[in-house]
């Protein structure tokens, strides 16, 4: 096992990690099949309003390959369908029946995976729901099963600073992550498991045939086992720069959908919440948000990330990509002699706090902005803070020149959009959302 050194990214100590016990919430009248957390997707709708759906029943699909099908994580009939910006489909929503009726496939077991033909395995997982796991490398599309990537990195840990934990996900699925990894060997000879160091302990309680498999550590400074962060730091040929990445728990549901022929209806999220420290909850796919937090305080936002994801409405759904859910409270609007205050429990990547020197002492959030947006000072906060090398403020203002040859040269794509250079930046730009965007619309021309 090697041990990934990083010396940029921020390690934020907060009072609300969740805890390692896990509750289980029953199921809600209604759950959601979402297609706005998805990147890249073109949805085309197969469903109406009224029709009654299976558990597994293809909801939409993808324009740009209709074999990639999303399906509903529940038995029901479709309650109603919910656009967005120029009648972009953002959510179906199931009104749920107490009893599951599932599209059943034919189960395979471990052997019957080694031996099944690569097209059929691709397709099963396409009619599954549960090809869009894959990623692949640089704009995190879905995996083109064309390609033979030469690296796939396996997130033991997901993306966010308050993912579920690894032993969490796989209590009773040791076999089915057996099944996952003889999924990708199908496809890699070379496959990269990364964890957070903090995970090994829990990860080896759960046995040795998965602590054996781990082939990285990263240390637990965020993003640095995040795979953009990864995928930074072991390559070494250039074809890695188009390697496909997959969570574990995306890695788990396709083992548990080929060996039981169902497609896997439960997920486990993390729900963080100023001042509590809540367990981890095993919750169907689709969960309402409302039924996951109860009533929002007046003011606060709801995020799938701390440093990045989506801002949820209150009637949202968790989507397919989605683990985690942070509350987020709103600060005082004013602050009495704030420019005085010492600061001692205000999280901060600068020394302009005192909270810099007790990095032991839990730190306060909220989502007030202290200012408003302002030119970049060059201060160079945002690229100390990169954990790929990155000079974040110059592809910024080489966007803004409409020079994008010196964007790409200066990195762009390889931005891993971990949201650190925008939670620094004193003039709060924001600065992962312009490289986002401009990453995007590149991968949309070149394609």
């Amino acid at each position: 096992m090697k041990t990934l050194k990083i010396s940029r990214g921020f390690n934020l100590n907060v009072a609300e990690q969740p805890d390692l016990n896990c509750a289980h919430l029953a199921l809600p009248s209604s759950l959601g099949c979402c297609a706005g957390d998805i990147p890249h997707i073109r949805p085309k709708l197969l469903v109406k309003e009224g029709q009654r759906v299976k558990t597994g029943d293809a909801l939409f699909t993808d324009k740009r390959d209709t074999t990639i099908e999303y399906v509903s994580p529940g038995t029901g009939l479709v309650e109603k369908v919910l656009y967005g910006h120029r009648r972009r489909l953002m959510e179906v929503v199931i009104a749920t029946e107490s009893e599951d009726e599932y599209v059943e496939y034919d189960p395979v077991d471990l052997d019957g995976i080694t031996g099944m033909p690569r097209d059929a395995l691709v397709t099963v997982l396409k009619k599954g729901g549960l090809w869009q796991g894959l990623r692949q490398f640089p704009a995190l599309d879905f995996a083109d099963p064309e390609h033979s990537p030469a690296l796939i990195i396996v997130v033991m840990d997901g993306n966010d600073l308050f993912s579920p934990r690894p032993e969490i996900i796989l209590e009773d699925n040791i076999i089915a992550f057996e099944a996952g990894m003889a999924i990708l060997r199908r496809f890699s000879n070379k496959l990269a498991v990364v964890c957070r160091e903090s995970s090994l302990e829990g990860i080896r309680e759960q046995g040795s045939s998965v602590a054996d498999q781990i082939t990285h550590a990263a240390p637990d400074i965020y993003p640095a086992w995040h795979p953009g962060a990864v995928l930074y730091q072991i390559k070494q040929q250039v074809a890695e720069n188009s390697a496909w990445c997959i969570r574990l728990d995306h890695l788990v549901m396709m083992g548990r959908f080929l060996l039981s022929g169902r497609y896997p209806v439960e997920k486990i999220v993390t729900i963080t919440r100023p001042g509590e420290q809540r367990p981890h909850m095993q919750v169907r796919q689709g969960m309402p948000l409302s039924a996951l937090i109860g009533e929002m305080p007046g003011n606060s936002i709801v995020t799938t990330g701390r440093f990045n994801g989506r801002v949820l409405e209150k009637d949202a759904h968790i989507g397919f990509f989605e683990n985690t859910v942070n509350i987020i409270e709103a600060g005082p609007e004013e602050e009495m002699f704030g420019f005085a205050r010492p600061g001692l429990n205000k999280p901060t990547v600068s020394s302009t706090f005192l909270s810099s020197l007790f990095i032991r002492r839990p730190a306060n959030m909220d989502c007030s902005l202290h200012g408003e947006a302002r030119a970049c000072i060059n201060c160079s906060y945002c690229e100390r803070i990169c954990p790929n090398d990155l000079m974040p403020s110059f592809i910024m203002k080489s966007l803004h020149a409409g020079e994008l040859e010196d964007a790409l040269a200066l990195g762009l794509m390889d931005c891993c959009r971990c949201g650190l250079c925008s939670f620094a930046c004193p003039s709060k730009i924001e600065l992962t959302q312009i490289l986002s965007d401009a990453m995007d619309a590149y991968y949309k021309d070149k394609q």
